[in-house]
Order: C-alpha cells, then sequence, then structure tokens
C-alpha cells in the first residue's frame, strides 16, 4: 500500500508543509526546504515581490514544490479574501492557507 496524501486530486509522499516566514534570509530557507523533502510551501503574498529580480522570495523556492500562499497579515475575512484573489490572479494557483488574525497585539506593520 502507498502511503499518499491525496489533495484536490493531487497526490504528495511528505505530509510535511513547511511555511517561509521565519529564516534568516532566503538562502537558508532554500536549503532547509530542500533537506526537508516537503513538497508544500506556504509564503505570505505580502512578502512577495513579483517585480524584483534578485531578492524575490519566490527566486529561492524549489521547483518541485507545490506553493501555497497564505494570507498572512489579514484582519478580516475580506481582506483574506482579496488576498486570496490576488495570489491567484499573479498566478499562484488555487490553492490558499487562510489566516486572520482580528487582534492587533499580533500584527506586524503593514508593509503592502
Amino acid at each position: 500500500m502507498k502511503d499518499t496524501l491525496v489533495i484536490g486530486g493531487e497526490e504528495f509522499t511528505s505530509r510535511l508543509f513547511v511555511g517561509t516566514g521565519k529564516f534568516a534570509n532566503h538562502q537558508q530557507m532554500e536549503e532547509v526546504l530542500e533537506k526537508s523533502n516537503t513538497e508544500v510551501v506556504t509564503v505570505a503574498l505580502r512578502r512577495v515581490d513579483i517585480e524584483a529580480k534578485e531578492e524575490n522570495i519566490l527566486n529561492n523556492i524549489p521547483a518541485n514544490m507545490r506553493l501555497m500562499p497564505n494570507t498572512s497579515g489579514a484582519r478580516t475575512a475580506d481582506e483574506a479574501v482579496r488576498i486570496a484573489r490576488l495570489a491567484k490572479a499573479i498566478g499562484m494557483g488555487n490553492w490558499v492557507k487562510i489566516e486572520v488574525i482580528s487582534d492587533h497585539k499580533y500584527l506586524l506593520p503593514d508593509i503592502l
């Protein structure tokens, strides 16, 4: 019996999903992602600068990994939906990790 995780018709051999928010730099993140054997990587859309040539976090996510944008920083459900739609519009697919934190105590300064 094959031990796979199936989500939306896609099969994964790893159940580990790794986020990109806690690394010292993009190179460290890339190294950890490769060594972890994860197949799904979450990234906050607010951290993505699609116009940046060198400092674009997406450049350091291995191509064989499924990108799952998250709505980190959203304070309401409406904001989360808007962020998810932006992620889809820039080609990040239909998957999204929803994060809504309405308590301002836990929020970072708005950088969008």
